[in-house]
């Protein structure tokens, strides 16, 4: 199938679409639609939006969403290795259970009351971001980056190897539990032995 630009696609299953890198989508809206087994690495969503979908399953990596609303979106098993969420302009509400998300960056962004579920977010970034309440439900933190981020009310008490420098972030009432939460320490020069 192809997605004309200025379509408008609702109530729509769509099921083991390829799209290639060198495919642009622009200015196309969705509503209410299922993606299932689907391939859109490197393609580029310009100015779409995509209101109460479910991707599930879907490869995303890569993909390059300037302009771009996810509002309501669910992402399911997806992997999006690499994406740059910040080009949403902030147009995002999202869920996401059981996604692999390394490296993806999330900047200048309002992620209030998001939920990471099973997540890989190995050596992502979290820049100047407000996540309060946010939860981190069985997540993979490696290397993950918190700068500038309002993290207060958030919940990581069952992510795993994470590390946030306490002086550089808003950490008012987040919630850890031990062993995990001694990496909070690492940054205030204290030695534990």
């Amino acid at each position: 199938m192809v997605f004309f630009q200025d379509n408008t696609y609702e109530n729509t299953v769509f099921e083991e679409i390829k799209l290639t890198e060198t495919e642009t989508v622009t200015g196309v809206e969705f509503y209410n639609c299922t993606f299932t087994n689907s391939s859109f690495q490197s393609c580029r969503f310009v100015e779409c939006s995509f209101d109460n979908c479910e991707f599930i399953r879907c490869n995303l990596s890569l993909i390059e969403i300037p302009s771009t609303s996810f509002l309501g979106v669910r992402f399911m098993d997806c992997k999006m290795l690499g994406v740059n969420w910040s080009g949403t302009g902030g147009f995002l509400s999202a869920s996401y259970d059981g996604c692999l998300m390394d490296n993806s960056l999330f900047a200048d962004m309002n992620l209030t009351r998001f939920k990471f579920s099973n997540c890989s977010l190995v050596e992502a970034s979290f820049s100047s971001v407000k996540m309060r309440y946010s939860v981190f439900d069985d997540c993979d933190l490696k290397r993950c980056q918190f700068h500038q981020a309002d993290l207060s009310f958030a919940d990581f008490t069952t992510a795993y190897n994470y590390y946030m420098n306490s002086t550089t972030n808003t950490l008012h009432k987040t919630q850890y539990s031990l062993p995990e939460a001694v990496s909070l320490l690492a940054n205030l020069g204290i030695v534990l032995k």
